[in-house]
């Protein structure tokens, strides 16, 4: 899913979340609560779209609910969708922080894990229903404990490729078939100062901007580092030479930026606009984002099966039950259901969610799904190659989100308000990670 810990809209409050949350259908009790015809209510928070309800003028489907009651005519799923990660998360960190049952399953963004990791009494260990379904391994990794408890279901995953604008490249003389752009930044072998030297050509020739926000760029750079701020063995690196060297290479990049704020209404604009950025780095789910901004009719974007630097994962997210939960077992078998390669299936073709099972990744559903609005580019395998690609994700420790959060203000502060020089920013960056240690 959509990765909204970048989002800075407002957030609902959280205790309304949670009110309405604990409207269901029937009564409670220490068995949880019923319909009226006695059935067991599972009250499930999720956020974006993950593609389980049924399809709307407002978001894609699978349908999921019906065809899990019709399996299991004893039970009614009750979901209740968040508009963003970051409003789901107020209203889970109240329910967990409270006592309270107001879900019997979270939906858990990649950005919550090292907080839900922290505290494994407050969640239940899935193993033991779990034991059929199949994750990539370091999905796996990323909801599983020190002592080995595995307290999340693994969902979708953000394998990353390049998603460019082939009408603006035809324009500045560039090659616009997908193969050949990606044999411009390098091929299988991409690298960083190459993207950034065609970057260069372009908009000195067009006057147009490369990518879109220097945030966008580092979201796909940072997941390629495997200790960014903080190592395993707790020290502190957010300031080092490593991370320097990426900050001065994006901030030279400042006449390539659009200067956006990513999620932004001007940002949603520029998709389609005559003199919008050319390229933007997109996770699986994001596809979904230039569809909706450009206009289903639009034509002009396309994706190459490129990532500078090697493979990319982006977002992600996993399925949690709290101890909370009256109907724990009931919720888990939900849940296993839910992450299994089937409905991976399902929802990738409904939703676009990337799966996270390789079994679901090899279905032809999956493997041979071609784009028509990416002038029908092989989608299925294109993500397929880019999630082989990824051989590590970051280490998250508990300051990591912290500290990530105090960069993209660094390099907001240069791209997007331009209130700053590159230095001055930096030195501001430098004494707030001192602040945050």
């Amino acid at each position: 899913m959509k990765n909204t810990t970048r989002a800075t809209a407002a957030l609902i409050a959280a205790a309304t979340l949670v009110g309405i949350a604990g409207c269901g259908s029937g009564t409670g009790g220490d068995e949880g609560a019923k319909t009226a015809d006695g059935k067991t209510i599972i009250k499930i928070q999720t956020f974006n779209n993950f593609g389980y309800g049924k399809a709307s003028n407002e978001r894609p489907g699978a349908d999921l609910w019906a065809k899990y009651e019709k399996e299991h005519p004893n039970v009614k799923v009750e979901e209740t969708v968040a508009s963003s990660s970051d409003e789901a998360r107020s209203a889970f960190n109240t329910a967990i922080s409270s006592g309270s049952n107001a879900y019997d399953i979270y939906a858990a963004d990649i950005a919550w894990m090292p907080s839900i990791l922290a505290m494994p009494d407050s969640f239940m260990d899935l193993k033991d229903y779990l034991k059929n379904n199949d994750w990539v391994d370091w999905k796996v990794k990323g909801a599983t404990t020190d002592s080995g408890k595995v307290i999340g279901a693994g969902n979708d995953i953000g394998p990353t490729a390049l998603c460019y604008r082939s009408d603006l490249f035809a324009k500045a003389g560039l090659p616009t078939d997908r193969d050949q752009v990606k044999e411009l930044l390098g091929g299988d072998n991409a690298t960083w100062d190459q993207y950034f030297k065609v970057g260069e050509e372009y908009t000195k020739k067009t006057g147009l901007p490369w990518y879109d926000a220097m945030g966008g760029v580092w979201g796909t750079m940072k997941t390629q580092i495997e200790e960014a701020y903080v190592k395993k063995d707790g020290t502190v690196v957010a300031t080092g030479d490593k991370i320097r060297k990426l900050y001065d290479q994006l901030t030279a990049s400042t006449d390539m930026s659009a200067h956006l704020n990513q999620w932004s209404d001007d940002w949603n604009a520029q998709f389609k606009a005559d003199n919008g950025f050319a390229t933007i780095f997109c996770p699986a789910w994001l596809v979904n984002n230039i569809k909706g901004n450009s206009g289903a009719d639009f034509k002009g974007w396309d994706i190459a099966d490129v990532t500078p630097g090697g493979g990319s994962n982006q977002g992600g997210s996993w399925l949690v039950v709290p101890e909370t939960s009256k109907v724990k077992d009931e919720a888990a078998k939900l849940v296993a259901w839910l992450t299994a390669s089937e409905q991976q299936v399902a929802t990738f073709k409904a939703a676009s969610n990337y799966p996270s099972s390789p079994k679901a990744m090899e279905d032809p559903a999956v493997a041979d799904k071609t784009d028509p609005f990416l002038n029908n580019a092989p989608t299925g395998k294109i993500f397929a190659d880019r999630a082989e690609a990824v051989k590590a994700v970051p280490y998250t420790g508990a300051q990591y989100y912290d500290m990530d959060s105090k960069f993209g203000d660094a390099l907001g502060r240069v791209d997007v308000t331009r209130e700053q020089s590159p230095e001055q920013s930096w030195k501001q960056y430098v004494e707030d990670v001192k602040a945050l240690s």
